[in-house]
């Protein structure tokens, strides 16, 4: 009886074309998940933009003095390049102004001359819009940023749009808090009372 040794070449080509096909589908794979990950990254640099921009937008704000939008209510494209969307006027003559540049750019601005500059890239496929609202004690100052909705695999944009807000009261650093005041009224009364006690 003979016993076979190797293998036969059907065999042989078998194993090729498997071993082709597991290749092919692993390296599509691969380049899909390259793809997602990509996708994933540039939307959690998106978020920390956003993130960073709210945090800076509203400091400014709760200092300023007063406000000023050029175009109040109109949405502008983030494509167009500086565009004034906002100035804040700080204390000690210091003037912060918002534009629009590949992105949303913060300037400051002290004795007519830029001292300083921040940039905040965003898609330029979004829209921004800044207005004030008054409730007749307090003035607000509401930016809304209108982002497009990436496809996770193609990156291609698709509805709906994604809206982020962000809100702050103007010269909220400046306005005593009525809490703290009526505590120092009821902490002098009481020292007082206590005076006349003793």
């Amino acid at each position: 009886m003979k016993t076979r040794q190797g293998f036969t070449l059907l065999e042989m080509t078998l194993v090729s074309v498997v071993s082709i096909i597991l290749l092919a589908v692993a390296v599509a794979l691969t380049g899909v998940v390259m793809g997602l990950s990509s996708v994933t990254s540039r939307q959690l640099e998106g978020e920390r933009v956003l993130g960073r921009l709210s945090l800076v937008f509203r400091k400014d704000v709760h200092q300023a003095e007063s406000i000023t939008i050029p175009q109040e209510n109109k949405t502008i494209s983030l494509r167009e390049d500086d565009q004034i969307i906002c100035e804040l006027r700080l204390p000690h003559q210091e003037i912060v102004r918002y534009r629009v540049h590949r992105g949303i750019l913060r300037e400051r601005v002290r004795d007519g001359g830029v001292v300083g500059r921040e940039g905040f890239p965003l898609d330029l496929r979004g829209r921004v819009q800044i207005r004030q609202e008054n409730d007749g004690i307090h003035t607000r100052a509401v930016m809304m940023l209108e982002l497009g909705a990436g496809d996770p695999i193609t990156g291609q944009e698709r509805d709906p749009h994604r809206t982020w807000q962000i809100v702050a009261y103007v010269g909220r650093d400046q306005l005593t808090s009525p809490a703290v005041s009526l505590d120092s009224t009821q902490t002098t009364a009481k020292s007082q009372n206590g005076g006349e006690q003793q």
